[in-house]
């Protein structure tokens, strides 16, 4: 089913989240700068990719893409968290803290799809949802004193979500194969 297919998606962006939490729980002081130092090699490798076509593609297509621009402004982020990891280390919490709240109503969408799919474990996303919330709003309101013990709640918070998203997305998949059990792959 192609529906499916979109759930297995889910299911392999929930197992990066455990890992990433996993790491951020074991590691806490070492995974900001990882983080950092991962962003701007991936900044720096696609910078040169779009210089790159710049060079290599059609004048056209290259001038409406602005790829030489955006290869520039690439590099110069990649250079800049390389010289500054210490900035976005202390933009995570917030952007960790918004992604555990988006995680959250994500949850509410999956209650009540499986709610309309008359599926009676429905309530367990909502549960799950309010959980993230919570979380998500403890790393936005960031009443933590150390770095080190924001990233260890931040990678617990993450390992939470990974597992409730998981479990999730194979309940739905499992109900939405006796729902949908006309479609094909």
């Amino acid at each position: 089913m192609k529906k499916l297919k979109f759930l297995d998606e889910f299911a392999t962006l929930a197992l990066a989240g455990i890992l990433l939490g996993l790491v951020l729980l074991i590691w806490p002081t070492l995974s900001g700068k990882l983080i950092c130092y991962a962003l701007a090699v991936a900044l720096a490798a696609y910078g040169v990719y779009r210089i790159v076509c710049y060079f290599t593609r059609d004048l056209l297509l290259t001038m409406l893409r602005r790829d030489f621009a955006a290869g520039l402004v690439s590099l110069i982020g990649a250079f800049f968290l390389l010289m500054r990891p210490e900035l976005l280390i202390s933009l995570l919490p917030v952007l960790f803290g918004l992604a555990l709240l988006l995680g959250a109503v994500s949850g509410v969408q999956a209650g009540f799809d499986l709610r309309r799919m008359e599926d009676n474990r429905w309530y367990a996303p909502l549960v799950a949802a309010a959980i993230q919330g919570i979380l998500g709003g403890v790393i936005l309101a960031n009443p933590f004193a150390t770095a080190m013990v924001l990233m260890r709640f931040i990678g617990a918070s993450l390992l939470v979500e990974g597992v409730f998203e998981l479990v999730f997305s194979l309940l739905v998949r499992q109900r939405q194969k006796s729902y949908f059990p006309s479609d094909e792959d």
